[in-house]
């Protein structure tokens, strides 16, 4: 009777682990299926940016190299207009299938891109529709974490404090800075060509408002501290101040949910986190410019 019992169980566990395998088929069979017009949609954006992109680099003319590049904004905006429709997309399906891993891992992917950074409450409210198994899992589990530091770190929050060395040994606390001065972070590396392609643009915003109250911390997620230093020296940005995570053994980043550089956040004076923006973008560019004119040259 013993061994019919435990061959019963066998028997229900294999038939479970198959029904639950037919099932996250099925469901993955579903999740390609919608993100298909939206993948097709950005092929062909891509495709037309790369062929502006190229006409920029051989135009002449002044006038039509300011118009190539309004277009090239435009087809960024249609970019990141794609992906948060396809995001909304997977919210939604990720609500009308609460029991399915695949559904989480769907929208795990999302919470740390550019095109989530304004949607935890949505990811929050979509992870809580999950069932207690799938919350639970240890995919849950890692989302949970997810979305505890996207939430200390977004727009409107307190900025996670910290009391780090900077390159030149002196210590940074963040609360320093309180009631005094607005501190916009950077998180780079020397070996990061975007975030070195920014920095002429963000040497302009220091020049122009450092004597107005803002300042500059650089972060770097360099894992050699000389390439870090004589990047600092080779592009001149030793005015504001910079603070290494090696050196200081921190996980800083992970306070400030960094999952990919340049990443910048702006801090208002009573410690308040203002503005965020992942990745190198002309409208992460301009945005940052007239959020910082707004601050400082308001009549």
């Amino acid at each position: 009777m013993k061994n019919l019992n435990f061959l019963f169980i066998g028997i229900v566990l294999l038939t479970c682990n198959f029904v639950n395998a037919q099932d996250d088929a099925a469901v993955e069979k579903e999740i390609a299926e919608f993100h298909q017009p939206y993948k097709t949609k950005f092929e062909s954006i891509l495709a037309l940016t790369k062929q502006n992109q190229l006409e920029i680099e051989t135009v002449k003319d002044s006038v039509k190299l300011q118009q190539l590049l309004l277009k090239g904004d435009s087809l960024i905006n249609e970019i990141d207009k794609n992906r948060i429709n396809e995001l909304n997309q997977e919210f939604k399906f990720a609500k009308e299938h609460p029991n399915s891993i695949k559904s989480l891992e769907m929208i795990r992917i999302r919470v740390g891109r550019f095109e989530g950074m304004n949607y935890y409450d949505t990811f929050e409210e979509v992870f809580q529709n999950f069932s207690p198994e799938i919350k639970n899992s240890e995919k849950g589990k890692e989302m949970a974490e997810k979305l505890k530091y996207f939430k200390q770190s977004k727009v409107g929050s307190p900025a996670p404090n910290f009391i780090l060395k900077d390159s030149n040994d002196k210590t940074i606390s963040l609360a320093d800075f309180k009631n005094k001065e607005y501190i916009l972070i950077d998180f780079w590396a020397s070996w990061c060509a975007p975030c070195l392609e920014e920095l002429p643009y963000i040497k302009e915003l220091y020049k122009k408002y450092q004597h107005q109250g803002f300042e500059i911390i650089s972060i770097t997620e360099d894992k050699e501290s000389d390439s870090w230093k004589n990047a600092i020296i080779k592009n001149k940005i030793e005015s504001w101040k910079h603070i290494s995570l090696l050196e200081n053994q921190s996980k800083i980043d992970k306070e400030y949910f960094v999952n990919g550089i340049p990443h910048k956040v702006l801090i208002d004076k009573n410690g308040i986190i203002i503005g965020k923006w992942k990745g190198t973008s002309e409208n992460n560019k301009r945005d940052l410019q007239q959020l910082l004119k707004s601050i400082f040259e308001a009549e």
